[in-house]
């Protein structure tokens, strides 16, 4: 039963990190093409594939920085519009074509009937869990100055007033959303405000995804930044920068880079948990799988269905993360569940 186990894994991993192969390659080939297009004209120079610059150019690099942010956010927030138009048509003629292999078998029956709608499932999980991870990641920026913030002998009371009470209130924030699961959380700010506040229930999905991972990442952050030397502060202070420039030039990027296992653990987290939405009709995995099993009066097949397709997406994005941390020099940590 062991090998067999570590021979599903394999496979699964293996798969995985097909996928972030092709991610990577997809971002080499961006960068090679941003760098003979617009860089060129800061740079004067034709840069080979995979190949590094003669020289080095600073103020490209700068732009190259801002302009490869500013795509990945359009990205990001476009993401169920490019995926509908791409992917989920793929993906839905993929697994009908698999269940017309299998035939007459149960599998079958359930991807030929079930598999548009599966593919629109995990356009619908990567949507939350990739939006709510990033708005999360934003918030828990700002929750995480308000609950270091230091109070000084120079603060007058005004002032000292709000950073207390901010980091109070942040403290019982990251307690409250901490200490209860997502699945109540979804139904109070689905039907407990459906009252006054009328939304769709996607954007009260993705409301509860954001909300949770900000009380989350708060904390990572605040590790982060906590762990960070001192005497970094004071020297950055000592050479005339102001406190606002130091946070964002010297504090977040380490805490940031320190705090990438566990952000890229959180996604991945988010990508399982939203299987929990279902309780207020959002259609994800777990919720076409619920459809399928009520359809064929068989529990099994469509959640081993399920289980198969979320066993790849966080194999994929583990891999891509892995990667990343990689390449950022960040020490490989397997990090357990956050929730």
């Amino acid at each position: 039963m062991k090998r067999i186990y570590n021979e599903i894994k394999k496979i699964f991993a293996f798969i995985g990190q097909v996928i972030s192969l092709v991610f990577i390659a997809i971002y080499d080939i961006f960068i090679f093409i941003l760098d003979n297009t617009i860089g060129f004209f800061f740079t004067k120079e034709f840069r080979k594939y995979k190949n590094k610059y003669k020289k080095e150019y600073p103020l490209w690099l700068l732009v190259r920085k801002i302009i490869s942010i500013i795509i990945l956010l359009i990205f990001i927030f476009g993401f169920k519009f490019i995926y509908e138009h791409t992917f989920e048509p793929i993906l839905g003629s993929l697994f009908v074509s698999i269940g017309k292999v299998l035939g007459e078998d149960i599998y079958g029956k359930v991807l030929v009937e079930f598999g548009a709608r599966f593919a629109q499932g995990i356009g619908t999980t990567l949507y939350l869990s990739l939006i709510g991870t990033t708005i999360g990641f934003f918030l828990a920026i700002i929750l995480s100055t308000l609950v270091t913030t230091k109070v000084n002998k120079y603060d007058s009371k005004m002032t000292i007033f709000f950073k207390k009470f901010g980091t109070a209130l942040t403290k019982t924030y990251v307690t409250i959303v901490r200490g209860t699961p997502m699945m109540v959380q979804a139904m109070l700010l689905y039907w407990g405000v459906r009252g006054f506040l009328n939304w769709d229930f996607l954007i009260a999905g993705l409301a509860t995804v954001s909300i949770n991972t900000t009380a989350y990442l708060t904390e990572v952050l605040r590790g982060g930044i906590e762990s960070i030397d001192k005497g970094q502060t004071e020297g950055a202070l000592s050479l005339g920068l102001s406190k606002v420039q130091t946070m964002i030039s010297v504090i977040y990027p380490q805490a940031i880079k320190n705090s990438m296992a566990a952000i890229g653990n959180e996604f991945v987290i988010n990508i399982k948990d939203t299987s929990v939405l279902s309780v207020i009709m959002v259609v994800d995995i777990f919720r076409v799988s619920q459809l399928a099993q009520a359809k064929y009066l068989s529990a099994f097949p469509p959640f081993i269905i399920a289980a198969v397709i979320y066993l790849v997406l966080t194999s994929s994005v583990s891999a891509i993360l892995r990667r990343l941390e990689k390449r950022l020099d960040i020490p490989t940590k397997n990090l357990p569940s956050s929730n």
